[in-house]
């Protein structure tokens, strides 16, 4: 039977798809800011309500934290919130693939920032999994455009590349600081440390990222507001899948929970040969068997 863990990030990685399907089609609505922003608008009093909730029904203490985790409470919502900022930046540039393909050096950042601020050490299989995973992530990305190793070294001086870095290092930064927040916290009731986390994260960026769009594009707000409805879904959606994540993290090693997040490229492959009848090439379908090896490896690993 599969871990506790698992299964939690298996139902974060579809509730991210399904937020990320109305993102995409709410954006010529509210522009990519506004979706952006509607998901941590309504999240926050969802994440306020989810850990009233937690505390109710496993009947937990409520937590004291220490000042360490206000600090990574911080410095986790920032950083995802400049990782977004940076990741819809990088859509202005040519060479996409290859920049989005740097960001995904996320989970292997992450095992190396984990092990610095936690001391969470990956054991031999486990490791080997996370190196799988980035691997086949690059392979599938060498079948849609002419990727080569060569070119990924070249494009180590190329913006767009170097901005696909920096994407990869801030969401690696954000989670290392979600789970070290949960752990702050002590106790045995993860579910109630995981969702604390999250109701304070998504205050601070709540605050932060609003005081930012009210005093630069407060038509967005306005948008959002007039159109709540529909908006609202978004925060229901992302706070969903934000509460899988932050339960994981806190069950389970950073870089073993991402690889196994990396279902969801394989998932979007198959879906696109089996209904809308694309064809895969040899490189991808190489690319989701080491993919796939590489999830089985961290599934296995002790």
């Amino acid at each position: 039977m599969l871990d506790l863990w698992i299964l939690i990030t298996l139902g974060a990685v579809a509730m991210q798809a399904i937020r990320a399907m109305m993102q995409k089609s709410l954006a010529p609505r509210y522009t990519v800011l506004g979706v952006t922003y509607a998901r941590f608008l309504f999240a926050f009093p969802l994440a306020v309500l989810f850990v009233f909730a937690a505390v109710q029904s496993t009947n937990t203490p409520w937590p004291v934290p220490p000042p360490i985790f206000f600090v990574y409470a911080v410095i986790g919502g920032i950083t995802q919130i400049l990782g977004n900022v940076v990741f819809i930046h990088l859509i202005g540039f040519a060479n996409f693939t290859i920049s989005t393909t740097y960001s995904k050096t996320e989970t292997v950042l992450a095992a190396l920032f984990s092990f610095i601020v936690i001391g969470d050490v990956l054991n031999g299989l486990g490791f080997a999994g996370v190196l799988l995973t980035f691997v086949g992530v690059l392979v599938i990305a060498a079948g849609s455009q002419q990727l080569s190793v060569k070119s990924l070294i070249l494009a180590v001086t190329d913006k767009a590349a170097l901005y696909g870095l920096a994407v990869g290092a801030l969401y690696a930064v954000a989670s290392t600081s979600y789970r070290a927040g949960s752990l702050s916290l002590g106790g045995d009731g993860f579910v109630v440390q995981a969702l604390y986390t999250l109701a304070w994260v998504s205050f601070f960026q709540w605050l932060l990222m609003g005081a930012w769009i009210g005093v630069t594009s407060p038509i967005v707000l306005h948008t959002i507001v007039r159109n709540w409805r529909s908006a609202i879904w978004l925060g229901i959606t992302g706070v969903t899948a934000s509460a899988g994540w932050y339960l994981a993290f806190a069950l389970q090693k950073i870089p073993y929970v991402l690889a196994v997040g990396q279902v969801e490229l394989v998932l979007a492959y198959l879906a696109s040969h089996y209904m809308y009848k694309e064809r895969a090439k040899p490189v991808e379908i190489a690319g989701i068997l080491l993919t796939v090896a590489g999830i089985l490896f961290v599934v296995f690993a002790k």
